[in-house]
C-alpha cells in the first residue's frame, strides 16, 4: 500500500533562540527553506531572555528583540515567545507544555536549537525516519545530525545510537515517561543561571533516582533518561546539516575545532534501508556499550590517572616535589 507523503511536516517543532542574532538568522533561513515546508501552526519558537545570561554576564549586547523582530517576520503565524529573563529550562518546558497542549494527538514533537544549521532536506529525512520508528516504542527518539554516542561512528552510512541531541524528534510517551524527573532536575537548577548551576548537586540528584549521568549538560538529562528507561537514541552517522555552535555554553572557538564536528554530506538518504524492528538487538546493544565507554571516559578514567599520577608524584624525591609544586604555582600565577 503506498503511503502519501505530508505536504508539510507533521509533528510541532519546538524552536530555542538565546543572544546569538547570527545563529538564530542561519537556523530560522535554513527552517523555512526546508522541502517539506514547515506547519507554522505547529511551530513554537522561544526566545531565552538576556537578563541573567552569560552573554550579560560578559558584557554582550542584547539582541534579543532583534532576533524575536527576525523570528516573527520569517514566520509570522508560528507561536512566538520572547522571555525577559534567561530560564533555559522553563524555556523548554514552556515549549513542550505549549506542544503537547495545543496538539495532544502528537506521538513526537521536535527539539531544535539554534546553533545546529538543516540542510535543506532534513525535516524530510526525519519525517520518514519517525514514521519507520513509529511501531517500535524503544525507539524514543530520530535525528539526521551525524552526532553519534560513539565519535568513531561518525560519517558512515548507516544509523547509530545518538549523541548531542541537536535537531531531534522525541516521541511524545517518552516527554511524558521522563518529566518526573526532569521535573527534580529542574528544581535543583532554579533560582540560579543555567551556567551558574551546581553540578555536583545535580548529579548526586540523578544518581539518587537511578540516572547514570554522562554529564550534567541539559542535553545530558535528556540522553541520561532514554538510557534509565530502556529506550534508545537514534541518529544518521552521516550529517544532514552542520553545527555551528563555536560560542556558546559548553564551547569556545578552541574546543569547537578540537572536535572537528562533521560537514554536511551529498550522500541522499534512503529510508529503504532502515528497518529498526530488526536493528533494534543491534542498536540496543551499541548504545549499552557506547554509554558505559562516555562515563568510563568521563569519570573512570580520569579517576585512575589522578590516582596513578598522585602515587608517581609521592614517589619522587623531596626536593623534586617541592620544584614541581613551585612550578604549578607559577603556571597557575602567570
Amino acid at each position: 500500500m503506498l503511503v502519501k507523503k505530508p505536504s508539510t511536516f507533521p509533528h510541532p517543532i519546538g524552536l530555542m533562540l538565546f543572544n546569538r542574532f547570527d545563529y538564530s538568522q542561519q537556523v530560522l533561513m535554513s527552517l523555512s527553506s526546508q522541502t517539506l515546508p514547515v506547519d507554522q501552526s505547529k511551530l513554537y519558537i522561544s526566545i531565552d531572555g538576556y537578563s541573567g545570561s552569560k552573554a550579560e554576564l560578559q558584557g554582550k549586547p542584547d539582541r534579543t528583540r532583534e532576533i524575536a523582530e527576525l523570528a516573527r517576520k520569517i514566520f509570522p503565524n508560528a507561536t512566538i515567545r520572547h522571555g525577559e529573563k534567561n530560564t533555559f529550562p522553563e524555556s523548554l518546558r514552556y515549549l513542550e507544555d505549549s506542544m503537547l497542549a495545543a496538539h495532544p494527538d502528537a506521538t513526537w514533537v521536535g527539539c531544535f536549537e539554534e546553533d545546529y544549521v538543516l540542510s535543506p532536506e532534513y525535516l524530510a529525512i526525519v519525517a520518514q525516519m519517525c514514521a519507520a520508528a513509529e511501531p517500535v516504542d524503544e525507539i524514543a527518539m530520530v535525528a539526521a545530525t551525524g552526532e553519534t554516542l560513539d565519535p568513531d561512528k561518525r560519517d558512515l552510512e548507516g544509523i547509530f545510537p545518538i549523541g548531542h541531541l541537536w535537531a531531534y524528534l522525541v516521541r511524545v510517551a517518552h516527554v511524558l515517561e521522563r518529566r518526573d524527573d526532569l521535573e527534580i532536575i529542574r528544581a535543583q537548577m532554579s533560582g540560579k543561571p543555567y551556567s551558574d548551576r551546581d553540578k555536583s548537586a545535580l548529579a548526586l540528584v540523578m544518581a539518587s533516582r537511578g540516572i547514570f549521568p554522562v554529564g550534567v549538560g541539559n542535553d545530558h538529562h535528556r540522553l541520561n533518561l532514554v538510557f534509565k528507561f530502556n529506550r534508545i537514541g537514534v541518529t544518521t552517522g552521516l550529517s544532514y546539516g552542520e553545527y555551528i555552535g563555536a560560542e556558546g555554553e559548553h564551547m569556545t572557538e578552541k574546543s569547537f575545532a578540537r572536535f572537528n564536528f562533521s560537514p554536511p554530506t551529498t550522500v541522499p538518504f534512503d529510508i529503504g534501508t532502515v528497518d529498526f524492528r530488526a536493528s533494534l538487538p543491534s542498536l540496543r546493544e551499541q548504545f549499552r556499550a557506547d554509554f558505559a565507554k562516555r562515563l568510563a571516559e568521563r569519570y573512570v578514567i580520569p579517576k585512575i590517572r589522578a590516582f596513578t599520577a598522585q602515587k608517581s608524584f609521592q614517589s619522587l624525591p623531596r626536593v623534586q616535589r617541592a620544584v614541581s609544586l613551585l612550578g604549578q604555582a607559577f603556571r597557575t600565577l602567570f
